[in-house]
């Protein structure tokens, strides 16, 4: 039972580091601009990507653990394979799938210089790592249907605050995208008003 415990605890590790790297990354591009904002933008950035490197290696601890410990018998093909574990295989398909979309959001955001060098790879590389955003929702579903301690008062505050600090950051940065598409405009106007005078 060690080793499911540890599994477990690396599990929601890796839930809350997504988590935070998911809220700094829907945050990086909110804020004021000027020397400050860009600062602080720089800082978001940084401890977006710690929070994903920390992530990655708790889910890495997490595989591993799953895959060691015989309490719950799962599969290295179980787990690789999404939809075929023995043990609840639709919690365990969700799992596969968030692991193979945080590796490839990882790849994606360590590229991006490469791949972000024009408008179209810019586009590209920010599809690619809006998936982010599914791999978060399916590593929730995976620990809500697979946790063998769900519903006890400890997860449900860990799931409930991870939601909730999610839904905030995102609806920060749709707030700060419609507040950002609506200042040229007006900027636009400002600027056509100041040469009819």
């Amino acid at each position: 039972m060690t080793l499911w415990y540890l599994a477990r605890g690396a599990g929601f590790a890796a839930l809350i580091a997504f988590t935070a790297s998911t809220v700094l990354g829907a945050l990086a591009t909110t804020g004021r601009s000027g020397a400050q904002g860009l600062d602080r933008r720089y800082l978001r950035q940084m401890a977006h990507r710690s929070a994903a490197v920390t992530g990655l290696i708790m889910l890495a601890a997490h595989i591993v653990l799953i895959l060691t410990d015989v309490y719950v018998n799962v599969s290295l093909t179980g787990a690789l394979l999404p939809f075929t574990a023995g043990y609840r295989p639709l919690a365990l398909g969700l799992g596969s799938i968030a692991v193979y979309l945080f590796v490839l959001v990882a790849i994606s955001g360590a590229a991006r210089g490469r791949l972000a060098t024009s408008a179209r790879g810019a586009r590209t590389w920010r599809r690619v790592h809006l998936m982010a955003y599914v791999g978060w929702v399916l590593s929730m579903g995976h620990g809500i249907l697979a946790g063998t301690d769900t519903g006890t008062r400890w997860t449900t505050a860990i799931y409930v605050a991870c939601g909730a600090a999610v839904v905030f950051a995102v609806g920060a940065r749709l707030s700060s995208l419609r507040t950002q598409r609506a200042l040229p405009l007006s900027v636009a106007r400002t600027l056509t008003s100041g040469r009819a005078s």
